[in-house]
């Protein structure tokens, strides 16, 4: 089934893959034959800082940025960033959201620092399709953190939420990561497509 227009928004911090896990989806999107659109935002990424991009593809798509409350998927490699791309959610938005709370250097109180509950809690003001994973341990599973990227794209195709081949993704996977990271990166994306279908029987239980 064809796909006319699909908005996803990827959000995290710096060193968490946020940017490659774009090339991959989006380039996997140009295979399946659709049209793509990209766009990228980010602060100090090199420090841990904020990190944003945006993936739109479909057989008719105008412009990079996705309208404000217009996307379907959001993947939130860091909890309090899902927070603070919020307003990029609707009602039908779903959220697909890492435990992880990386607390920037810049917060002197850690006290006052969203905990994962109080942002679950924020997000499902705006969405109740709020799903919150251990992705970093799921990552470390496989047998690199570093793959957190690849477990979260895998976790978005097994939730049945990207209409792109499986083929397709994994064939992106591997061309856009390092060779000796291969074989670890084909294990997470299992263990995440694993995750995503044990959410999905969940949801229409």
């Amino acid at each position: 089934m064809e796909v006319k227009d699909y908005n996803l928004l990827n959000v995290g911090v710096g060193g968490q893959g946020v940017i490659r896990a774009m090339q991959i989806l989006g380039w996997s999107a140009m295979e399946d034959g659709y049209q793509v659109r990209t766009a990228e935002t980010h602060g100090m990424a090199q420090r841990g800082g904020s990190v944003a991009s945006f993936l739109r593809f479909g057989t008719k798509v105008d412009g990079p940025l996705i309208p404000r409350g217009r996307t379907d998927v959001i993947l939130a490699f860091e909890s309090s960033e899902a927070l603070r791309f919020s307003n990029y959610a609707g009602p039908d938005t779903y959220l697909i959201v890492n435990n992880k709370i990386m607390i920037p250097p810049t917060v002197t109180k850690i006290e006052e620092y969203p905990k994962i509950d109080q942002i679950e809690r924020e997000l499902k003001k705006i969405t109740e399709k709020v799903y919150i994973i251990n992705g970093t341990e799921l990552a470390i599973k496989a047998g690199n953190p570093r793959t957190l990227n690849v477990v979260m794209i895998g976790v978005l195709y097994g939730l049945n939420k990207i209409n792109l081949n499986k083929q397709t993704l994994k064939r992106s996977i591997l061309k856009f990561v390092p060779e000796k990271a291969k074989e670890v990166n084909e294990v997470a994306f299992t263990i995440g497509i694993n995750k995503g279908k044990k959410l999905e029987e969940i949801i229409y239980e």
